[in-house]
């Protein structure tokens, strides 16, 4: 079969591997969409892509399953729909029973191995995709899942105010989650059609850039009640400090590429009483969660859908996503 092999930097490339085959407990999968993630990027241009290499990326992915192996299925079958979760986490240590398992002590990390025709995972890590969801958006669930792990801590009351900064896929993710959970949503980029988009999937009002002034006017004076920042710059990061009303929070999404250092006056969280939350990954719950949130249309993936692709133009799926063209790029089976 067909996979994708990440040979170190900008250098992936479309070679004939062996075919998965499953063992006990175990499924292959034919893939059907792979979304390309900022991860992968930064895996296929970083310093460090070689390190394992050659490998085959990709975590975002629903298929269909192709052969089931010997023992438990799970309650599968051959045929069923399903989308993939890369973290196999134990329930049983400390981080797990406190509901920290996206910290677990003893988590595997499955390569689901995505840019390919077909991969092989326990079926403990597989969930079935509902009726009437594509498979194209159920290839979302593992970053929406991320973004809901970030919402599990956020307050949010009904109506309260809400900057989005940046309406990339994640961005845009967040924008329908709070939107969903009563929200006034206002959203900041750079790129008008960005804005465009925030605007279609639910945003009550839209800024280009981040004006301090103009989230103030947004706000009666007071900024946002909750702000989550989407950009992992420093500089980004320290302006969402001076946007957060008295007794907010701002929740530091994304990971800072390159790292760097962020200026903080103690004061605000002191004497403004705001509250700082981060969010890694996630828990099997926020998964499920993700999955209902899509089945029952809470949250609209296709408008973030800019481009597809075939396997064999992986390599181009990734440099229109480091290039930042369009929103999603997915991997398809089907053009």
């Amino acid at each position: 079969m067909k996979a994708a092999l990440l040979y170190g930097h900008n250098d992936l490339r479309i070679e004939d591997v062996s075919e998965p085959r499953a063992g006990t407990g175990e499924a292959v999968v034919a893939i059907h969409a792979s979304g390309v993630c900022p991860s992968d990027i930064r895996s296929y241009t970083g310093s460090g892509a070689a390190k394992r290499a050659p490998w085959t990326p990709g975590h975002e992915v629903a298929g269909v399953i192709s052969e089931l192996g010997e023992g438990p299925t799970g309650g599968f079958a051959e045929g069923d729909r399903v989308v993939l979760d890369w973290r196999g986490v134990c329930g049983r240590c400390h981080e797990c029973t406190r509901g920290a398992a996206n910290f677990c002590e003893n988590l595997v990390k499955f390569p689901i191995a995505g840019f390919a025709e077909a991969t092989v995972l326990p079926v403990t890590q597989l969930r079935k995709v509902p009726d009437g969801l594509s498979l194209e958006a159920a290839s979302f669930c593992e970053p929406l899942a991320c973004v809901v792990n970030a919402h599990r801590q956020l307050p949010m009351p009904l109506t309260c105010n809400v900057l989005v900064i940046g309406a990339g896929p994640i961005g845009l993710l967040h924008t329908q989650v709070a939107r969903s959970r009563g929200a006034r949503v206002i959203v900041a980029d750079l790129k008008p059609e960005r804005l465009e988009t925030a605007r279609s999937l639910g945003a009550h009002d839209t800024i280009e850039g981040s004006d301090r002034e103009a989230i103030l006017n947004l706000t009666e004076g007071r900024g946002a009640d909750v702000v989550i920042v989407t950009v992992g710059a420093p500089a980004v990061i320290s302006a969402a400090f001076e946007l957060v009303a008295r007794n907010g929070a701002v929740n530091l999404f994304a990971g800072t590429h390159p790292k760097g250092v962020v200026e903080l006056n103690p004061d605000v969280p002191h004497y403004d009483q705001v509250a700082i939350t981060g969010s890694h990954d996630f828990i099997p719950h926020d998964f499920a969660t993700a999955l209902r949130l899509l089945e029952f249309g809470l949250v609209d993936v296709a408008p973030l859908i800019s481009h597809r692709f075939s396997l064999d133009s992986v390599a181009d799926a990734f440099e229109t996503t480091k290039q930042q063209k369009g929103l999603k790029s997915l991997v398809v089976s089907e053009l």
